[in-house]
């Protein structure tokens, strides 16, 4: 009973905290300027709304779950992206950068490939999961690694902690290294079915709470993550939005 009660917490609690993301990103029109993980958060949001309804040992339930954890390993890995956009500096010399991204991600798509050859056949394992599976691994890898480069070079970059591009890849991060970790544990017999499923869910809603604690509170900063050089208007809305963010703080 105890375990059944954790199990549904630990699923609840992302979902919640999710909804309130999405709506205060609307609420605040955050999603202009984030929307592949608006995208994101919507997508997981529906998914995991839609399986409470759906009975777990279902045809229908596995169909939602597939497709929605196809999506959002694309959209995580859009996010990658979205979040550098915000972190750089526009210096085209940085265009390096994407493509030390881009290599990296190369990188971690033949490390995952390897681990999934070394780890050997599985029982009746579906070759399309098994590539689902393998790219998330390579999005998640790609995602410590820049949480990595990115804490190395915020004094450099100029980049504070309180700027939501870099909560974003926080959440992305550390919930990423986490569940490389459980993966790799599970695939090496520590772990049990049920202790996975805990673990990896727990991982998760730490995401989600690190997320949560930079888009919830009315007190958060919203520092400018990016301004219009040429066009008056744009400057204008730019400015009007920001005053309008210090007066309902106010």
């Amino acid at each position: 009973m105890l375990a059944w009660l954790l199990t549904k917490a630990l699923w609840l609690v992302p979902l919640v905290l999710q909804v309130a993301i999405a709506t205060v990103m609307l609420q605040r029109k955050l999603v202009r300027v984030f929307p592949i993980f608006f995208g994101y958060t919507a997508v997981v949001s529906a998914r995991e709304f839609v399986l409470l309804f759906l009975n777990y040992s279902g045809n229908a339930y596995s169909v939602v779950w597939f497709w929605g954890e196809a999506l959002a390993v694309l959209l995580s890995l859009g996010v990658i992206f979205e979040t550098l956009r915000h972190i750089l500096p526009p210096y085209p010399f940085l265009g390096v950068v994407f493509k030390l991204v881009w290599i990296l991600g190369g990188m971690a798509a033949v490390a995952a490939l390897l681990m999934l050859i070394l780890s050997g056949p599985r029982t009746g394992a579906d070759p399309l999961l098994e590539s689902i599976f393998l790219r998330e691994r390579a999005v998640r890898f790609l995602q410590v690694c820049l949480l990595i480069i990115v804490i190395a070079l915020m004094s450099r970059l100029g980049l504070t902690w309180y700027q939501y591009s870099i909560g974003i890849l926080a959440g992305f991060g550390i919930y990423s290294a986490l569940d490389l970790v459980t993966l790799e544990f599970r695939d090496r017999h520590f772990l049990g079915g049920d202790t996975f499923v805990l673990i990896r869910s727990a991982a998760y809603n730490l995401g989600a709470i690190i997320w949560a604690a930079y888009f919830l509170p009315a007190w958060t900063r919203s520092p400018v993550e990016h301004l219009p050089r040429t066009n008056l208007a744009e400057w204008n809305e730019a400015v009007a939005d920001y005053v309008d963010q210090w007066y309902r703080r106010s």
